[in-house]
């Protein structure tokens, strides 16, 4: 009884926030470092309601994998992670009606820190909602935890290997859209964004089909899962080849043979 009591309650009373505090310059900021050198950055919030808000601030660590989960971890003792040595302005503001607000962060690392490729972590600001006090209405009232996790890359030029590897491709046939999957390890250290492309030719050699994605983050010694939509070929079987474009001269690529089953219907 007590179930069914608590769903009916949500059936006739919920209400979801809405985010009021935004990110401006984004959330992921590079930078190049040096041992015993400060490098600086900027965060920029912005309150778009027309009542004050507050914020918490605080650091976390982030790791990927290649079943395509991202998970944010409070410790900070991975072996690449710069959130033991970045420095905030703040860890709990108060931001007025249409205002901007600016935390600045410094980025020192010290003689302990091994001085080659990419080291990062990231900054958690997550909106604090005041307690409602008000008179209780009947039903249940939900309010959503905003946060923003923004991803903080520091870089050092010297001894920077960069290395990556396709290390699987398989056609997800359960969405409305053929989808290739394609998974890829970094195994150098330095952070790689690859830009992934597809290109399908039929038995006579000709292009039947090409499409790319924006690039993503592959922090080494971890794994990426990208998604890239075939739609729109004839059903039957191709060559291919994929590329993962890092930049420069780090292009990865290879040739593959694939199967275009039908999409499967829209329900």
């Amino acid at each position: 009884m007590k179930l069914l009591f608590s769903i009916a309650c949500i059936i006739l009373a919920s209400t979801i926030s809405q985010a009021s505090l935004v990110i401006v310059n984004g959330l992921s900021h590079e930078h190049t470092v040096q041992i015993g050198s400060k490098s600086q950055g900027s965060i920029v919030i912005k309150n778009t309601a027309e009542s004050p808000k507050r914020a918490r601030i605080y650091k976390t660590d982030v790791i990927h994998n290649c079943e395509g989960q991202t998970t944010f971890l409070e410790e900070l003792n991975r072996d690449r992670c710069n959130s033991s040595w970045t420095l905030l302005s703040d860890n709990e503001i108060v931001i007025p009606g249409q205002q901007t607000y600016t935390l600045t962060y410094e980025l020192e690392p010290s003689d302990s820190v091994t001085p080659n490729g990419s080291y990062w972590g990231v900054v958690m600001i997550e909106e604090i909602k005041d307690l409602d006090t008000s008179a209780p209405q009947r039903g249940v009232t939900v309010t959503s935890l905003i946060r923003y996790a923004i991803q903080i890359i520091s870089n050092f030029e010297s001894e920077s290997l960069k290395d990556l590897e396709i290390v699987g491709v398989d056609m997800d046939t359960t969405r409305e859209v053929n989808m290739l999957t394609v998974s890829v390890n970094n195994k150098g250290n330095y952070m790689l964004k690859p830009i992934m492309i597809i290109e399908l030719y039929d038995e006579s050699g000709t292009q039947v089909y090409r499409n790319e994605i924006p690039y993503q983050k592959v922090y080494p010694g971890y794994c990426k899962l990208f998604d890239l939509p075939i739609k729109e070929v004839p059903v039957g079987s191709y060559s291919g080849i994929l590329v993962a474009d890092c930049g420069e001269e780090n292009i990865y690529g290879i040739e593959l043979d694939i199967d275009v089953p039908e999409p499967r219907p829209t329900e």
